[in-house]
């Protein structure tokens, strides 16, 4: 039995041990009796170095059944049975208690076996007191070691603390951050030696606000560099009597003299107030001989804040290390790119859509198990109605900020999702994961070896210090620090959480289940496998009691965790990537990165759940540099220890995506721009804006030449742009119709269309009138109708043609629903000016010889007043030969309008449309599951916004009209809580403009539990026009054949974000549908939250009719802008579909389709029709498969968002396809045969023409 004990050391390879005498032992082995034991063990370590050709070592981890059971995931254990008594006091009387303000109050935890045993010890900083280490005697039983190892830290304020190995002798070493002190280095000199200080001789003896140590190789020469994160310092006697600013040549700046402790921080346009400002953080470059040198000027690490977290982390992939530093306050974060070169480049704006306000611990890891390492930045947002009222008053001159910083700031968590691409998408909401308390610390790791990352989270506070009802004015604080107008207030205790990943991005809360539901003031957090048992146990720092050691009692789960060790001057593999495969769970991703969260630093290993899976079928260490090591066939439940012997591997292909964006090269160089209107001004408590919807586009052939030519709709204050095409994707801007276009200038436009409106042989060009930026009936409401001339000059028709009636407009789509031969035209009223959600008119235009009459009440009365349209198709619903129109409402349904042989009935709820009240924003039909009917395709809010996932029990609700004295009707927004209505808006923002809510509810603690019957009377309320939403995925109506419909939601990646422009067409010649959607709304009033998370996406269709959505970095597909309006055309005349998009104040895009070379070039359809419709618009197209089975699709004048896309139909490649039948909107057909193509184009003639 001592043979085996004395083996353990070496078998866990701690490298605290030379390597053992094997021959030695083996006598030793027989002298006791069990050679064949020894045998065994020795045969498998010999057995595994061999496998693969790589070194690497292993020992079984400790069956999860020899511990005791409990009732929870983790049990926390009394500190009298792990003996370690540690407490991290809140000192009151401490010469430095004003630092009880700041998050260095608690000071940081690091988990490592510091004397090389085996197991696992802890090391705690404490700010006012003495640091402790508690060395593992026996499993869970420490022991105080502080003074045997000299790591009391002295009578320093400590905050955060890194353990890692900085002068490769394999031991863990320590560094510490202090406030206003020189940091510390611990070197561990072994052999249960006392560590030594030497920070001075390392240069690491840096003296500032320090909080935060991040270790990492970021210049790839195979050691480790530091980047040490500050907060800011604080003035002991508090603010001087007098503004500490100066002026200078009519500019203020800070007085010389308090440059440490302020600065300028920006008010509006061109005001400043003097504020306390944060510390510029510090960039050490080790130089491999055991120095560091401060290169954080020469890197480009320049900026101050008030950090809170920095994490390595390689964003995108390109073998060097990238720095995310959180900034709290208005300070920004920073996404510092490793340029490869020692420098640093800021590209933070470019590749987040956004970021927190109050930014505080942060982590990142896979949570989606995609292959590609996600992030996530903490803030302080409120769980519970209540507490976001009472922890968040006035914003007062912050605002400004808020509103107009770059990137836009969100006070709440954000999960940013690594899409592949230069951007990322950002999903908290989306993942449940938005709001979690005052939080600290974020860990991401596997908890219960599901293979799934979850989440855990610290909170608490020292004091509420965001407590509404206490307003802290600079003048409060001349002679007082912080602290002391907050040192008597009540201690902010709250709940940790911890939240399990159930895949599909959702985790769910389960801290009561886990046992982590502790309630306290705890600050940082680390995790590391303090029994050997394969999986993660935490421990957390709690102010003002005991450590939390929390016990991982999972009994479920198979589980493997990694050392890794690096063969220059890094001995634990700080900074490698780790990903491996299995056939039950795919691809798991880790980085070795044991500084994330807040203050801490986990045990520098890496482990993966397994779940079911028995066996590691690949897996692949990327070492810093980039080179690769491959193991294979690795055992579950085994703790490895791998060595670097990596050599440079061939880059796998990697084909180019299906997209590129080649918008300037194309000549298509038109940008939407928008000037400023404020319609929160006009409008207070307005969701979002109105005048800043538009973005459409629409194809047709201008000018006669055989090829068509695209219509940009342009923004109030600008005139549209009509692009002519010259071939080979070359595009030139037409000038002939500027000054037309141009009289028309102060209209927005929204949806263009190109029809034969006339019947004279060209298109002619309509285009609608919309916006808000002007009063009801204002003329430039007026839709407008452009008649060609044949060789495309433009004159704009009279209103005989074409009816004058000033409508804000937002939806248009023609079809020939009276079946007379010519194209008629819907326009869907989108918004009364100034009175949102009042309900303004649609039309039904008949079109009469090329004359429009406005038939709505005639023939469609329940159209005139249908809601607030947001897009419009006019598609053959149950095939019967009739164009029906379909239309999306917000704060509405899709609603079905059935033609009856030319009358129009609302038959929504007959085709079970009734039941889902959105704030839908676009459509488009397609045959999604081949089986001959159309479907449709449906865009609505998505469910990644503080709205969340409405239901019918718990709808978003607004109330318009007089619910106060001023006799100016408001908007109010409320939501459901607990059977309860409250309001959604906050205090200060309701009261600014509906003042008696401030009257009758002065403080924010009696607002808080105000439901809005206490606030408002039933009859203030009932006299209010008042709507409801309960639905806000987007989505798919699957059609029965009879114009039934089952709804079908979008996988959840697709509801990151409000979906606009959508497309369905084949665009690899496979036969199914693929389908492309741009997403966002920027203009959302930002106490409605920021909506632009996303970047767009693309999928395909499988031939069951689900959908799947594609990688974007294989697609290729990126808007991540204000994207609007989205078309399928070839601009490139290549016979391969392309697309472009509209972004709203933003420039078009255009995508060219680089078909991969699995795809299969597509059979191009084109229809000639009779005079009044030659494109053959409404006509339906059925294809017959050579493998058997039908796919329907047709062709659309307005589809999606504002927008007409190209008149020629993709199909699948010929050579999947047997016949082709077209019905006509006249009812006569026409057949053709796929092989009668000429180069994959097929021109089909009505029967009127083929002869």
């Amino acid at each position: 039995m001592s043979c085996i004990i004395y083996m353990r050391p070496c078998i866990f390879d701690s490298g605290a041990y030379p390597p053992l005498d094997f021959g030695c032992m083996r006598e030793l082995c027989r002298f006791v009796g069990i050679t064949c034991a020894l045998t065994c063990i020795l045969t498998t370590l010999h057995t595994q170095a061999a496998v693969n050709g790589n070194r690497i070592s292993v020992r079984n981890l400790t069956e999860p059944g020899t511990v005791t059971r409990s009732p929870t995931l983790f049990e926390r254990l009394p500190h009298g049975k792990t003996r370690v008594d540690y407490i991290n006091v809140m000192d009151l009387q401490h010469r430095m208690s004003y630092l009880n303000y700041a998050g260095s109050v608690c000071g940081g935890i690091a988990i490592g076996d510091v004397n090389g045993d085996g197991k696992n010890d802890l090391y705690f900083v404490n700010a006012p007191r003495s640091n402790k280490l508690y060395i593992q005697e026996e499993p869970w039983v420490f022991k105080d070691a502080t003074e045997e190892f000299l790591l009391s830290g002295e009578d320093r304020w400590g905050a955060g603390v890194a353990m890692v190995d900085i002068d490769n002798d394999e031991d863990l070493d320590l560094y510490i951050c202090n406030y206003d002190a020189p940091n510390q280095l611990f070197i561990n000199q072994g052999a249960n030696k006392p560590f030594v200080e030497s920070a001075a001789s390392y240069g690491l003896d840096m003296v500032d606000a320090s909080l935060m140590p991040a270790f990492a190789d970021f210049d790839n020469d195979g050691d480790l560099d530091v980047y040490v994160l500050t907060y800011r310092y604080v003035q002991s006697g508090g603010r001087p009597s007098r503004p500490p600013v100066g002026v200078k040549n009519g500019r203020p700046y800070i007085l010389p003299a308090f440059e440490k402790y302020y600065h300028l921080r920006q008010t509006g346009p061109s005001g400043y107030t003097a504020d306390t400002c944060g510390r510029p953080d510090r960039l050490f470059r080790n130089n491999g001989n055991g120095t560091f040198t401060d290169i954080s000027t020469e890197a480009g690490i320049t900026e101050s804040g008030h950090g809170f977290s920095a994490t390595w982390w390689d964003y995108n992939e390109d073998g060097w290390l990238d720095l995310y530093v959180g900034n709290d306050f208005t300070d920004p974060d920073h996404l510092y790119h490793n340029n490869g070169n020692g420098s640093f480049t800021d590209v933070i704006a470019e590749v987040m859509p956004y970021t927190t306000w109050s930014s505080m611990g942060a982590d990142c890891a896979d949570i989606n198990n995609d292959g590609l390492l996600d992030f996530m930045s903490a803030d302080m947002a409120a769980t519970t109605h209540y507490k976001s009222i009472i922890t968040q008053g006035e914003m007062g001159d912050r605002r400004w900020f808020l509103e107009n910083a770059h990137p836009r700031q969100t006070m709440r968590n954000t999960l940013f999702l690594n899409t592949g691409t230069k951007k990322f998408m950002e999903t908290a909401f989306l993942a449940n994961v938005a709001k979690t308390d005052w939080t600290w610390a974020v860990k991401l790791a596997d908890f219960d070896n599901d293979s799934w990352v979850d989440l855990f989270v610290t909170n608490g506070s020292a004091r509420m210090f965001t407590d509404a009802d206490r307003n802290i004015s600079p003048g409060m604080l001349v002679g007082r620090t912080e602290w002391d107008l907050w040192k008597d207030s009540e201690p902010f205790i709250e709940q940790n959480l911890a939240f399990k990943n159930r895949g599909d991005l959702h985790f769910d809360d389960v801290s009561k289940e886990w046992g982590l539901d502790h309630h306290g003031m705890s600050y940082g957090a680390a995790y590391g496998d303090l029994d050997g048992d394969g999986d993660l146990d935490l421990v957390t720092a709690d102010l003002d009691e005991h450590v939390g050691i929390y016990r991982n009692t999972s009994a479920t789960g198979h589980r493997v965790t990694l050392r890794l060790k690096g063969k220059v001057n890094n001995s634990h593999g700080i900074g490698c990537i780790v990903r491996i495969e299995t056939k039950e769970n795919g691809i798991q991703v880790r980085q070795n990165n044991p500084m994330t969260g807040f203050l801490s630093s986990n045990e520098p290993i890496l482990h993966f759940g397994l779940g079911k899976a028995k066996t590691i079928d690949k897996l692949t260490v990327t070492w810093p540099g980039g080179k690769k090591q491959v193991c294979t066939g690795l055992k579950a439940d085994k703790h490895y220890i791998i060595e670097e012997q990596a050599s440079s591997m061939p880059a796998s292909r990697i084909e180019a995506p299906q997209f590129t964006e080649v918008g300037q090269q194309t000549g298509l160089h038109f940008t939407h721009q928008e000037r400023t209107f404020s319609d929160f001004q006009r409008q207070p408590l307005l969701p979002g804006k109105h005048s800043q919807l538009g973005g459409g586009m629409a194809w047709g052939d201008a000018d006669g030449d055989g090829d068509e030519d695209i219509y940009v709709a342009a923004a109030a204050g600008q005139s549209g742009a009509l692009y002519l095409q010259k071939g080979k994707g070359r595009f030139v801007k037409d000038t002939i119709n500027h000054a037309l276009f141009n009289e028309h200038r102060r209209h927005e436009d929204m949806t263009p269309l190109w029809l034969d409106f006339d019947s004279d042989g060209d298109f002619d060009l309509f285009v609608a009138s919309g916006g808000v930026e002007c009063n009801p009936g204002d003329p430039i409401l007026f839709d407008r109708l452009y008649l060609n001339n044949g060789k495309g000059k433009f004159t704009q028709a009279s209103k005989d043609i074409l009816p004058q009636k000033a409508i804000s407009s937002g939806p248009a789509a023609a079809a020939d629903f009276d079946a007379d031969g010519d194209l008629d035209l819907f326009i869907g009223g989108r918004v009364v000016p100034g009175q949102y959600p009042v309900t303004p008119e649609s039309r039904l235009l008949q079109n009469n010889d090329g004359a429009f009459k406005d038939v709505t009440t005639l023939i469609a009365p329940d159209l005139r007043h249908a809601g607030l349209v947001t897009s419009a198709l006019w598609s053959d619903v149950q095939a019967d030969g009739q164009p029906d129109l379909l239309i999306t409402l917000e704060w509405g349904t899709v609603k079905c309008f059935s033609n009856e042989n030319g009358r129009l009935t609302d038959t929504s709820t007959e085709r079970g449309l009734s039941n889902y009240t959105g704030w839908w924003n676009s459509i488009t039909g397609a045959d999604l599951d081949r089986d001959g009917d159309i479907d449709y395709t449906v865009m609505n809010v998505g469910i990644n916004t503080r709205y969340g996932m409405p239901s019918s029990d718990t709808p978003a609700l607004l109330y318009y009209g007089f619910i106060d004295d001023s006799q100016r009707p408001k908007i109010l927004e409320a939501k459901t809580i607990q059977n309860d209505l409250f309001p959604l808006r906050e205090l200060n923002y309701l009261s600014e403009f509906i003042p008696s809510i401030r009257e009758n509810f002065p403080t924010y603690r009696s607002f808080a539990s105000a439901t809005l019957s206490s606030i408002f009377s039933p009859a203030q309320l009932n006299q209010t026009l008042q709507l409801s939403a309960d639905h806000f995925e987007s989505g798919f109506l699957i059609n029965d054949g009879r114009g039934n419909f089952t709804w079908r939601a979008l996988p959840r990646l697709a509801q990151a974000s409000p979906g606009f422009g959508v497309v369905t067409t084949d665009m690899n010649g496979d036969g199914n549908t693929d389908l492309h959607c741009v997403q966002n709304f920027f203009t959302r009033e930002p106490g409605t939250g920021l909506w632009r998370g996303g970047i767009g996406f693309s999928g395909s269709f499988d031939h069951g009719g689900h959908f799947h959505v594609t990688p974007f970095a294989q697609s290729g597909f990126l808007v991540d802008g204000d994207g609007k309006g989205l078309t399928v055309c070839d601009f490139d005349e290549d016979g391969w579909p392309d697309l472009v998009a509209t972004q709203n104040n933003q420039r078009m895009l255009a995508f060219k389709n680089n078909h991969p070379s699995s795809a299969k070039h597509p059979l191009r359809l084109q229809l000639q029709g009779l005079k009044n419709n030659p494109t053959g618009v409404g006509s339906r197209v059925t294809v017959f498969f050579v493998k058997g089975g039908i796919k329907a699709q047709e062709l659309y004048a307005g589809s999606g968002y504002l927008s007409q896309s190209s008149a020629t139909m993709y199909l699948a490649a010929p050579e999947h396809l047997e016949r082709i039948e077209i019905h006509w909107p006249d009812g006569t057909q026409s057949e053709a045969l796929a092989s009668d193509h000429n180069q994959h184009l097929l021109v089909i003639k009505h029967p009127e023409l083929a002869d």
